[in-house]
């Protein structure tokens, strides 16, 4: 089983797209997926179970989570951005440095409950929101923009954040109407 990255398609295909939250309480992920109508709010463990549940079901998914899936570390060898769309918001620090820690997490353990399946991942960045939304609607938001969001240029030198994922996902950026 292996995460390849996606980049872009001739097609449009099915998708899942997870707002990757960390909570030990909380439902702080959401999760929505092609067919269903309406998108879930649920804690990190069930957001794996039920990904990996999903990711079975359909027939050739790309995997989209809004969580970095990519890092860059500049010929210092410190962290820096990955590109333009991320300047005041990098990836490690604040909350992006969280969304890293999750999406390591989350793919480890979805590898486990997907064994002998591949399946392409994308990042998507949700960011400078004017007023609150939940996990469920970010992840409505990224089910449904997702074809028409354009990836983003990324650095030189950006490597995928896991040794599960082959190549460097592409970034798209989102942001609430």
């Amino acid at each position: 089983m292996s995460f390849k990255a996606f980049s872009a398609a001739p097609h449009e295909r099915e998708l899942v797209a997870v707002d990757l939250g960390y909570s030990a309480q909380r439902r702080s992920c959401g999760l929505h997926w092609t067919g269903v109508q309406e998108p879930v709010e649920v804690s990190f463990d069930e957001a794996i179970a039920r990904t990996g549940k999903r990711v079975l079901q359909l027939t050739d998914p790309v995997l989209v989570l809004e969580a970095v899936l990519s890092t860059y570390h500049a010929p210092s060898g410190n962290p820096d951005i990955r590109g333009d769309f991320e300047r005041g918001r990098g990836w490690y620090y604040d909350a992006g440095v969280l969304s890293f820690a999750a999406a390591l997490r989350f793919l480890q353990v979805l590898k486990q409950n997907v064994q002998g399946r591949d399946l392409d991942v994308a990042e998507a960045f949700l960011s400078n929101k004017d007023t609150p939304t939940g996990h469920g609607e970010d992840a409505r938001l990224i089910h449904d923009r997702f074809w028409t969001a354009r990836p983003e240029t990324l650095r030189g030198g950006v490597e995928p954040a896991s040794p599960l994922v082959r190549d460097v996902p592409s970034v798209r950026v989102f942001t609430p109407a």
